[in-house]
């Protein structure tokens, strides 16, 4: 009984359901809220011409995938708690999803690992045919209830002087997205890369001919002997072997999709586009909950440390009158 009057009256009492109170923080609780979450797919081409270095993010000449990766990984970090997260890839004329949604602030070191390490050695074909993989991005997900962020150079190939946009009339307004275009407008030329990522050598307009491009050119660059070069003129419609960022391809694309689209040079000038409330709902997501024990152990704590102040005031006051 006495210890119990004396940590009444020194407030010690407080301190110690203050610390009952705190034990379920290491337990890290959460609460179910109400809140404005934004869930999206992105798909990223990993194409061969994403290797053209010719953006200047995160440092002058830096690869065009590298761009677009970082553009991923600001745009996540911008998503509130709640919003759920899968990535793809783009190759040829499929589009590959790597995971199911996850939830982005519980998973988020383990998604931007995954992004910080995707490399166009992953592609499993070099060529890109961008109405076939945004016709795969849209059905994957509306499959899975996301936005989609649809982010390439649009340089296909081989190139066409009219895709077939009615193929993305039966997705038309299915899901809402953005087409965020990366690369330089002037052709650059398509590098080759080693086994660690380094570039050994170019395509040339003869190789291009060799993959199939250009028919009418084939039997003429089969008879050069290897390593030699057409005469100038004779390859002159051959573009195969460049690659620029195709604004008009991106424009038309997200007109046949009823998206939105920008061509970007930083990451940060995606952020606004990507923020637009249209791309967000209203859903039960997990909040952290620590504060609903912090907050009351404090007050605790502060009664205590006044109720020990009061106490000894009064207990010198009452030894001095008597």
């Amino acid at each position: 009984m006495l210890g119990a009057r004396h940590a009444w009256q020194n407030g010690s009492l407080f301190y110690v359901l203050a610390a009952l109170l705190l034990l379920p923080v290491w337990f890290n609780p959460v609460t179910q809220q109400q809140s404005s979450v934004q869930d999206t797919l992105y798909v990223i081409d990993i194409s061969e011409s994403m290797n053209v270095r010719d953006v200047d993010y995160p440092k002058p000449h830096s690869a065009r995938l590298e761009l677009a990766k970082h553009a991923v990984r600001s745009s996540m970090s911008q998503l509130a708690c709640g919003s759920r997260v899968s990535v793809g890839l783009f190759a040829g004329d499929e589009t590959v999803v790597l995971f199911e949604p996850l939830e982005i602030c519980q998973h988020f070191p383990a998604i931007e690992q995954v992004v910080a390490r995707l490399d166009s050695r992953m592609r499993w074909i070099g060529d890109s045919w961008i109405i076939r993989a945004m016709l795969g991005g849209i059905k994957e997900a509306q499959k899975r209830k996301l936005n989609l962020v649809f982010i390439s150079d649009f340089d296909e190939m081989p190139h066409r002087s009219a895709p077939r946009l009615t193929d993305l009339l039966e997705v038309k307004g299915k899901v809402k997205g953005v087409l965020l275009g990366v690369g330089g407008e002037a052709p650059q030329p398509v590098p080759r890369l080693n086994g660690v990522g380094e570039i050994i050598s170019y395509w040339t307009p003869e190789e291009a001919v060799l993959e199939g491009n250009h028919p009418n050119l084939l039997s003429y660059v089969k008879e050069l002997k290897p390593g030699e070069k057409a005469p100038d003129g004779v390859l002159d419609e051959v573009g195969e072997h460049l690659s620029a960022f195709n604004r008009s391809m991106m424009q038309s694309t997200a007109a046949a999709a009823t998206m939105d689209f920008l061509h970007i040079k930083r990451p940060q000038e995606a952020l606004p586009i990507l923020q637009n409330v249209s791309y967000q709902k209203e859903a039960l997501a997990e909040r952290d909950a620590r504060w609903l024990y912090t907050l009351p152990a404090i007050f605790l704590i502060l009664i205590g440390w006044f109720w020990q102040k009061l106490s000894r005031i009064f207990t010198r006051n009452f030894y001095f009158r008597f």
